[in-house]
């Protein structure tokens, strides 16, 4: 990809989030959802989505977006094994569509030309496929996609959990370049079209993180006013930055793949995560916590295309009411979120509630916005169903500005 054509999607991607929403058109799609990742404990947690991302003060079930939640369980927990996978996606101007289409215009085209139709029909296909190719120039489609999975071990000595967890953001975008009209109308007089010689690409990019390790968590003050936990997060990180660029001939080209090993460029290194948990009140019925992630900064560059990518610090606050019945919450970001260096980077703020129909069933509702205007403001709703309080299955929806939309599913067990 030369540098102009990176800048142009560098530029062109002010909002770095979401899935495509329709996977139909499958090669632009399954380079999305090919790739890994984890940072800034964004998990997809089902149970977090569903109250606006919210976490970080809630119970041991959510100690990955917080280690010192470990000391928060009752006399009946022993054990606790879960699994999170979760999307976000927009596809606002249907570039996942019309590059399809566009494809598969040019496909006929050429066999058209071939086939000796006249002139006048093919160049009406020539205006179609310009309309097209000019309605998504430059429009980005873009996501997130998370998957998580953890074993916790509660107990009253020093609580502890084991974790793999992944999040990844893809961009891609369709570049037309205008001297493609000519090239078709010239195929058209000669008889003779070559897709491959056409200028106008389709260009995928992205960063992701893989992470493994282990946490723990114990209280370290306790008092009849407030008690005080804290924990740690020892993880190893794969960061991968991926990029991809194709003829737009090969949209639907099932080798469109941000996953493949020729267009990855990798690094490996440890990191650290802490938090910080307060309970208080009679009843402990109030809540707080901070969390810092990634204590390690880490820079990875791609050394093809010029992208950087800068994990850095970053730290959330979060604070919480919670009774038998209602749990209300709210978090926000101490610092911007981690990003491509050439991309302005997120920072939110959010609020949700839990509403306990009955020990079996849950309810959610949450809100988070985009303090840097990046991301979309999304809404999310959500379900928890746990019989027994033993197995649970807990499912959000969220959707927002830009033709945003979103999924989250938990399967959790606990002994």
């Amino acid at each position: 990809m030369s540098k102009s054509l990176s800048s142009l999607l560098l530029k062109k991607t002010k909002r770095i989030s979401h899935l495509p929403r329709r996977l139909g058109q499958a090669s632009f799609a399954i380079f999305i959802l090919t790739s890994s990742a984890t940072s800034m404990a964004e998990n997809f947690n089902a149970r977090r989505a569903g109250q606006g991302f919210t976490g970080i003060t809630l119970d041991y079930t959510n100690a990955l977006s917080n280690p010192a939640l470990l000391t928060e369980y009752t006399s009946k927990d022993d054990f606790y094994f879960s699994l999170n996978l979760g999307i976000l996606a927009s596809d606002e101007f249907n570039v996942i569509d019309k590059g399809g289409n566009v494809a598969q215009d040019l496909a006929t085209l050429s066999d058209g030309i071939n086939a000796g139709i006249p002139s006048d029909i093919l160049n009406t296909q020539v205006d179609s496929i310009i309309h097209e190719l000019q309605a998504i120039n430059s429009q980005v489609v873009s996501g997130q996609n998370g998957l998580s999975f953890q074993v916790i071990v509660p107990n009253k000595y020093l609580s502890f959990g084991l974790f793999t967890n992944q999040y990844g953001r893809y961009n891609g975008v369709i570049n037309y370049n205008q001297t493609d009209e000519q090239l078709l109308r010239n195929a058209i007089d000669s008889g003779d079209l070559k897709l491959d010689e056409l200028k106008s690409t389709a260009t995928g990019i992205g960063y992701s993180i893989a992470e493994a390790g282990v946490m723990l968590g114990g209280e370290v003050h306790k008092t009849k006013l407030y008690d005080v936990s804290a924990g740690i997060k020892l993880k190893y990180q794969r960061i991968d930055l991926l990029f991809n660029t194709k003829n737009i001939s090969d949209f639907n080209d099932n080798d469109f793949d941000l996953g493949n090993e020729d267009n990855i460029t990798d690094d490996s290194n440890g990191n650290i995560d802490l938090g910080l948990y307060f309970a208080w009140g009679d009843e402990r019925q109030w809540h707080a916590a901070v969390v810092s992630n990634n204590l390690i900064s880490h820079e990875v560059k791609h050394p093809k295309v010029g992208l950087a990518f800068l994990l850095e610090t970053t730290s959330i606050a979060g604070l919480s009411y919670q009774n038998d019945w209602l749990t209300l919450a709210t978090e926000f970001d101490l610092t911007d979120r981690e990003s491509l260096i050439e991309v302005k980077a997120s920072k939110y703020a959010s609020i949700g509630a839990e509403f306990t129909v009955n020990n079996s069933l849950q309810l959610r509702l949450g809100y988070r916005a985009d303090l840097n205007d990046v991301d979309a403001d999304i809404m999310t709703a959500g379900l928890g169903i746990s019989p027994w309080d033993v197995v649970s299955i807990d499912i959000a929806g969220y959707m927002g500005d830009h033709q945003t939309y979103g999924a989250a599913i938990e399967f959790g067990l606990k002994i």
